[in-house]
């Protein structure tokens, strides 16, 4: 399961599509760098392949792959694997029963009643692991595979090209953000991705209408729908996407000043919006043409 962790971020952001149609690929130019920012799709499915030639393209002609995470590297393997032991799991006197809300803790079970799978073995599980567990089983449900994604495409490929491979965090980072040692919070991250679970079918088929017309309006629209529910959830929404997309903005921006050429492949979640990271990079004044 380690393996999968580093998805988690973009679960909500997943769909199929034919990538011949417009996407959500950016071109930015300095004097000296071109960088290229996909968004991406982080579990998939076999059709999606092979890639547009735009997307090819980029790649071929970056000197350098750069991805939110390589969750394949041993830094990163061991890092989720001490937070998964270190704060992944309730101490003697808590569990899912005692710490969650009656509301969520009921829609828990319905979920677990549904889907035939056993809660019991999950009490000890804080709701952070039980989200990512159940969010890779529904997805890989729905014929959705970690290994077809885009994000691992490229960093097969890049291996084999000996490409250099650059990483916008680090394991430990996006671990201490799902990890947050905060009750309501954890309540709420569960909960809400139970309630997503009821409408991912749909959600995916508006996606795939989203993404083939190169709305990233539209996407952004539903990919922030339960904000709309739930006014709370903006702080969650904020530590999850907003304050990673300045960062990555801040980074991307040193990679123009450098003589190297970037492909950057992140969640789509962070490319669209008004805080997107190429909402941002258009602020600080760089000019980004979609393809």
């Amino acid at each position: 399961m380690f393996k999968y962790l580093g998805y988690i971020f973009t679960l909500l952001f997943i769909f199929s599509v034919s990538l011949e149609a417009r996407s959500l690929l950016y071109k930015i130019n300095s004097r000296t760098s071109t960088v290229y920012v996909l968004g991406s799709i982080h579990l998939a499915k076999p059709e999606i392949y092979p890639l547009s030639k735009a997307i090819t393209h980029a790649y071929r002609n970056s000197d350098v792959l750069v991805l939110e995470l390589d969750p394949t590297s041993a830094e990163s393997a061991k890092s989720i694997q001490e937070s998964m032991l270190s704060s992944g799991m309730y101490s003697a006197n808590k569990s899912l029963k005692t710490e969650l809300s009656k509301k969520t803790y009921n829609e828990l079970k319905k979920y677990m009643t549904k889907t035939g799978m056993a809660l019991e073995p999950m009490q000890k599980m804080r709701p952070w692991i039980v989200v990512l567990q159940l969010s890779v089983v529904e997805m890989m449900r729905l014929g959705y595979s970690p290994e077809l994604g885009i994000d691992q495409h490229f960093l097969k490929q890049a291996k084999q090209d000996h490409k250099e491979i650059v990483e916008l965090e680090t394991a430990q980072q996006q671990m201490a953000l799902l990890a947050k040692d905060d009750k309501s919070f954890q309540d709420k991250l569960l909960f809400y991705t139970l309630k997503d679970m009821k409408e991912l079918e749909p959600m995916l088929d508006d996606m795939f209408r989203a993404w083939k017309k190169g709305d990233a309006s539209a996407f952004d629209k539903i990919m922030s729908k339960s904000l709309e529910d739930d006014a709370s959830l903006i702080e969650i929404y904020d530590d999850i996407i907003i304050k990673r997309n300045y960062a990555m903005t801040s980074r991307i921006e040193d990679f123009l000043k450098t003589k190297k050429d970037y492909f950057v492949v992140v969640g789509s979640g962070h490319v669209v919006g008004k805080e997107g990271i190429i909402a941002l990079l258009q602020k600080a004044g760089h000019k980004a043409t979609q393809y």
